[in-house]
């Protein structure tokens, strides 16, 4: 009779163990997505829509403040235009549903501003993504892979970083990694957009009509970085494709030894 009593609180407390874990898995999942520069996040704007729409903690870690961003602005570079740039940034992210990027204002990560401040730099980074992912816990991580989407040399190094965190701290597994991906066609030639072959898209995301439109919405926040005529073109070369995919490919690192290149 003991015996079975002893039994009976033993499966009781088992399933009160396994309601915790339950309880646990059942939290809300968390994308983390790593980019450069206020306004690379709308890259993936469209999925960064769904996935908030499906119940998903979105979290946009922005690199740099974007101080030197001239481009079709008249205000020079500094604190001023890196302001104006958040702005933009948080402007876009109420749009799309999303909360405030997280800015690490990080001055640059190329070396224009000498060697040793990009080092410097560098290691900021690499320090300040050592300390959030742990803390931010997600489910996921999406950010640039070796072309950095454009070639541009701040996307590659936050790409590069995020991968080499993974690697020295053994959360290659913990935290899966996703490259933003572009294939053959989906690559635009004159914007030089890198592209890798289909074979490696790990994933394809496809989003709704709706989901596009609001993040054409979101685009408009981004005056400092395109002229009204670009959005129109951006808008209606979008809208033609109406394919209404996002690619990405997962990176993946073989854990073992062994004693030759085969």
């Amino acid at each position: 009779m003991l015996s079975l009593i002893t039994k009976f609180f033993g499966l009781l407390l088992f399933l009160t163990v396994c309601s915790s874990f339950n309880v646990k898995s059942n939290r809300q999942k968390t994308m983390l997505v790593v980019v450069a520069h206020p306004d690379d996040e709308m890259t993936v704007a469209e999925v960064l829509i769904k996935f908030r729409r499906q119940g998903y903690n979105v979290v946009v870690i922005i690199a740099t403040d974007g101080k030197y961003g001239t481009r079709v602005t008249q205000m020079p570079e500094g604190d001023s235009l890196a302001k104006s740039r958040r702005e933009e940034s948080i402007c876009s992210s109420e749009k799309m549903g999303i909360d405030h990027p997280i800015f690490l204002s990080i001055d640059r990560l190329d070396t224009r501003n000498g060697v040793r401040n990009y080092f410097n730099a560098h290691k900021q980074l690499r320090d300040s993504l050592t300390k959030r992912i742990p803390i931010i816990n997600p489910d996921f991580i999406i950010t640039f892979g070796p072309d950095g989407d454009s070639h541009h040399a701040e996307h590659i190094v936050v790409g590069s970083a995020v991968t080499e965190i993974l690697l020295q701290h053994g959360w290659v597994d913990k935290y899966p990694l996703y490259y933003i991906g572009w294939t053959e066609n989906s690559s635009i030639p004159e914007g030089e957009l890198g592209f890798i072959n289909r074979k490696y898209i790990n994933v394809e995301i496809n989003y709704s009509q709706d989901e596009e439109l609001i993040g054409l919405e979101a685009n408009k926040c981004f005056v400092s970085q395109q002229t009204a005529a670009e959005m129109e073109q951006d808008r209606a070369s979008k809208l033609k494709d109406t394919a209404n995919k996002s690619f990405f490919r997962r990176f993946v690192a073989k854990a073992g030894k062994q004693t030759s290149f085969d």
